[in-house]
């Protein structure tokens, strides 16, 4: 856990909480019914096998990554596999489905890293299901990959021969290591290993553009189908797609709906899938590929209010209460702010006067609030509390 003075010096430069899950949940606000929804419902329903999906949409610096890395955190709680993509980190997830496969296998992440370090990837993730048990269970966890009917045969079948592999001293681990992460710089000729390991089950496959569709399936069932109780990807900052143009775009967009329409069709076991977007993607997608817009057309309610926290196409603002346009949110986040200075000796009556003035704050914010709104005042907030628990004053 990050000491509360480097969370809080954190805060006061980015307005954002550092990568750690549970910094991000030290310091959420309005997101208490949110999350408990999402591990009273989404979570059960995709142990038992489902599949969920939902785009966010906000305004730059709204807390959309925010959202998405606390949803991370509480999964891993509760014992799933993650995998969080930024697309803005030069990470182009749908670009291809090749592509997809690699950027969602390398950000694969164990739900406690005490078993394997710190380390993430498809290969980590197997192997904390496997390393370090007893030799009944790992051969009982082979068998039951080898009657997995959800998962593709040329798949499992790397992943029970990479297992399989592990401890020898030959570089087949590696070899077969390369074909799990679809490692571009590393060749495998399958009919190499064929010839020097004869006793390799077959079929084993490589990823390719033909059978993409078919490992990404794999992939995103393979958690689920290792004994974890599933698996959830988080695509952040999906707007990268509005950057590029014409068909490189298209194509984007489309496997984008390759993605929702897997998961419409329950090909996806085990697995649920966040994507962060501007709102403007649902125009684009409206406009360059119709068949993705009615895929994630906002779906109304009768409710006074038209909140639908539920809907594929979904507002941040309808899964925050109380949002940003009432004072309590920026209130609870102040609170929030403060407990952190109080846990780095911040006394009582510095925490009083820095409130008064967090309120006021506050208030400017819902009044006036624009882009970044929330961002602003987490900085503004974590550096006044700051400076005061290291200078004994207010500045």
């Amino acid at each position: 856990m990050v000491e509360p003075l480097k969370l809080l010096a954190h805060l006061a430069e980015t307005g954002t909480p550092p990568d750690d899950g549970e910094s991000v949940l030290r310091v959420s606000a309005g997101l208490s019914d949110s999350l408990q929804r999402f591990s009273e419902e989404t979570l059960p329903f995709v142990a038992s096998g489902g599949g969920d999906l939902q785009f966010v949409f906000g305004s730059y610096g709204r807390g959309k990554t925010h959202y998405l890395k606390a949803l991370s955190q509480w999964a891993r709680h509760e014992g799933f596999v993650t995998s969080y993509v930024n697309c803005q980190e030069s990470q182009s997830p749908f670009k291809s489905l090749v592509e997809t496969y690699r950027v969602i296998a390398d950000n694969m992440t164990p739900p406690t890293q005490m078993e394997m370090g710190s380390t993430t990837g498809i290969t980590t993730v197997v192997e904390a299901k496997y390393s370090n048990k007893p030799l009944t269970e790992q051969r009982a966890l082979i068998e039951s990959l080898k009657v997995n009917r959800a998962i593709v045969p040329e798949f499992r079948n790397v992943v029970r021969a990479y297992l399989g592999a592990l401890g020898d001293e030959s570089d087949l681990a590696e070899q077969l290591k390369a074909l799990l992460t679809a490692a571009p710089t590393y060749p495998v000729t399958l009919g190499g290993l064929y010839r020097k390991y004869r006793a390799l089950p077959k079929p084993l496959g490589k990823l390719g553009r033909r059978n993409a569709a078919a490992w990404l399936r794999a992939l995103l069932s393979l958690p689920h189908a290792l004994g974890y109780r599933g698996l959830l990807v988080l695509f952040d900052e999906t707007e990268t797609a509005l950057r590029s143009a014409g068909r490189t775009r298209q194509l984007h967009l489309a496997h984008i709906r390759t993605f929702i329409d897997h998961m419409a069709t329950g090909a996806f076991r085990g697995c649920a899938v966040y994507y962060a977007v501007a709102e403007e993607f649902m125009e684009l997608a409206s406009t360059e590929l119709e068949a993705l817009g009615q895929r994630i057309k906002r779906v109304e309610t009768d409710l006074p209010d038209k909140r639908n926290p539920r809907a594929v196409w979904v507002d941040l603002d309808e899964l925050t209460q109380p949002g940003p346009q009432d004072v309590v949110f920026f209130e609870e986040l102040m609170e929030r702010i403060l407990t952190l200075g109080r846990d780095a000796d911040l006394s009582v009556q510095l925490a009083d006067r820095i409130a008064t003035s967090l309120k006021q704050l506050a208030r400017n914010h819902v009044d006036g609030i624009d882009e970044g709104g929330v961002r602003k005042y987490v900085k503004e907030a974590a550096a006044m509390v700051a400076n005061a628990s290291m200078n004994g004053s207010v500045v």
